[in-house]
């Protein structure tokens, strides 16, 4: 798999050359779109975006999922998830395959791969949740890899929409996570502290911040002596 900054309309045009020996995976985005294939097929592709100064990252996982590459697994995926039985959701959910909102028994095994197998529409996802009335947006994972993406999804959709992470790669301990929700709050989201720091104390700020220290310039006295009125020679020697 392999993850390209373009629009996924550009996307299709660039790989169109190779058939379906490549897929378009995901669709993060506005300018971020992942496509999975061989990694024959992706090597040229890469190559070819590196020629057109276009950004571009070969992901590290060994297997090509979003695309037809998944078929051969149908029949094992099926049984394996076969013992699955949905109930109803207790949180709202909208489909990243569909773009539309589950109420919790469709999440069968035939749903999930399904959702293995087509292409994963994330931009669309955060877009249908941004326009009807969600702000904040944090992304539950090792890494935030798509908080760009969401903040460019959402440019246009929702006014002051709030985008954060969790934990970052090599920084994933309880200090990191208490920073990630800090970000948050300190842009207006509300978290509460007592049930993520329960024995903690809650100090004021600094005194110093609310000392109202002014640096304004004083205002001069005007200049005495000055001949108003007079010719411009003498304005000229009375300011000397």
């Amino acid at each position: 798999m392999m993850s390209i900054a373009e629009s996924a309309a550009g996307v299709r045009v660039r790989v169109g050359a190779w058939g379906d020996r490549v897929s378009v995976a995901a669709v993060n985005g506005p300018g971020a779109t992942v496509v999975s294939g061989s990694p024959e097929v992706l090597a040229e592709i890469e190559a070819a975006c590196v020629r057109d100064g276009v950004r571009v990252r070969v992901l590290p996982v060994d297997y090509a999922s979003h695309g037809p590459q998944v078929d051969e697994l149908q029949e094992e995926i099926l049984r394996l998830l076969e013992g699955v039985v949905p109930q109803s959701a207790r949180v709202p959910m909208v489909s990243a395959m569909t773009g539309e909102y589950l109420s919790g028994p469709e999440l069968d095994a035939g749903y999930w791969y399904a959702s293995l197998r087509a292409t994963v529409e994330f931009s669309r996802a955060v877009e249908v949740l941004g326009r009807d009335g969600y702000g904040v947006f944090v992304e539950a994972s090792a890494h935030p890899v798509l908080t760009a993406a969401v903040s460019e999804t959402l440019e246009g959709v929702v006014s002051g929409a709030v985008v954060g992470g969790s934990l970052r790669r090599d920084d994933g301990g309880a200090g990191r996570l208490l920073a990630s929700f800090a970000e948050v709050y300190v842009q207006g989201v509300g978290v509460d502290w007592s049930l993520v720091l329960p024995v903690g104390v809650r100090v004021g700020l600094p005194t110093y911040a609310f000392q109202r220290q002014r640096y304004w310039p004083k205002p001069v006295a005007a200049v005495r002596g000055v001949a108003v009125g007079g010719s411009a020679e003498e304005v000229r020697s009375g300011l000397r």
